[in-house]
């Protein structure tokens, strides 16, 4: 997997930046446009991602995760790095916050790393993550985003937390290699961790258009982990309509086996649609089994499945990844403190 672009399109006031330079070197072949406002170019009407925007974030890097009324404390960070995301999941909630298809690379980095170490040295989370507006390491072989922040955690209680649904992690292994000026990121594992989420071979084939096969996923899953870099797994969103106990013990056994006892977290969570993407989903994937099924909207407006079924897929699975994962933490995404309790999972301090 190697995703590439043939076109950039520059923020006159980020052309000097050197994530330009070294995109522009990354992409020796692409064109570059410069425009004194990017604006123009995030139009709901230009489909192709074959374009990558540069420009600079004006507002804050670095946010709190949403938390919700009624559910656990969240100890975690979000650093937006970049907006938007290669693949085109059918269910993917980006579609409800922005309306263009272009994906941005911020590349004012210098006032990117020094709100993180603000963070960093005032406030620090447990995990601050790359992966909440766009997958952390799709295009992350020409940004190198991952080792240009990484060193900044060196010596912290905060992990660097990359998300992906890819298998592009070649240039976390072989960083040092000829090109670079970054430092490795196999100096600074211990304050690296590398979240997948898996979903069965179906949905992946039917509902994540572009991102990488199970298996390809579970093979790079075996050689980050065998690397010594810590690995968690999000099983975020979970679709009932794909799910089986069958498939599902089926992926924790591959785990088993190619990550052995090294992983850190899992995460699960049933599919839910913020306000607006319940009707983007409608329109644009007419008939799709990720909404069959019986929802219902929340108080807070989201769309969700009915709750007794939530649970019963919460139990289940916490007891198949138990049996094998005796001391991993279990994790809900975005679930009331009752459903935890329903659900046998216990509630984190």
């Amino acid at each position: 997997m190697n995703i590439s672009f043939n076109k950039l399109i520059v923020d006159r006031t980020a052309y000097n930046d050197p994530l330009t330079h070294r995109l522009k070197q990354k992409l020796p072949d692409a064109a570059v446009e410069i425009v004194p406002d990017v604006t123009p170019f995030l139009h709901p009407h230009r489909t192709s991602k074959e374009s990558l925007v540069i420009t600079h974030q004006k507002g804050k890097f670095i946010k709190d995760f949403p938390g919700a009324t009624g559910t656990p404390p969240c100890s975690e960070k979000c650093i937006t790095t970049l907006l938007n995301c290669p693949f085109s999941c059918s269910y993917c909630y980006l579609q409800s916050y922005l309306d263009h298809r272009q994906i941005i690379v911020f590349s004012n980095t210098e006032r990117m790393k020094e709100e993180l170490k603000t963070v960093l040295t005032n406030n620090p989370p447990s995990r601050i993550t790359t992966g909440e507006m766009g997958d952390s390491l799709a295009i992350d072989h020409l940004t190198e985003t991952t080792a240009d922040l990484l060193p900044l955690f060196k010596d912290t209680g905060t992990l660097l937390e990359v998300r992906t649904k890819s298998t592009n992690i070649d240039h976390l292994l072989h960083h040092s290699g000829k090109g670079s000026s970054l430092p490795s990121t196999i100096e600074n594992s211990d304050r690296l961790l590398v979240t997948w989420t898996l979903s069965p071979r179906n949905a992946i084939k039917k509902e994540e258009h572009g991102a990488a096969r199970l298996e390809d996923r579970l093979n790079a899953i075996s050689k980050i982990s065998g690397s010594g870099i810590k690995v968690a797994i999000r099983f975020d969103p979970i679709i009932p309509s794909y799910f089986t106990q069958v498939e599902y013990e089926e992926i924790v056994r591959s785990l088993k086996r190619v990550a052995k006892n090294r992983i850190y977290r899992f995460e699960l969570g049933i599919l839910r649609f913020p306000p607006g993407l319940w009707e983007n989903v409608r329109s644009k994937y007419p008939g799709s089994a990720i909404m069959r099924g019986e929802y219902h909207r929340d108080t807070e407006g989201k769309i969700r499945f009915y709750r007794p079924t939530r649970v019963k897929i919460y139990r289940e699975l916490h007891r198949i990844i138990s049996n094998h994962f005796t001391d991993v933490p279990v994790e809900l995404s975005m679930e009331h403190n009752s459903v935890w309790q329903d659900a046998g999972i216990p509630i984190p301090s």
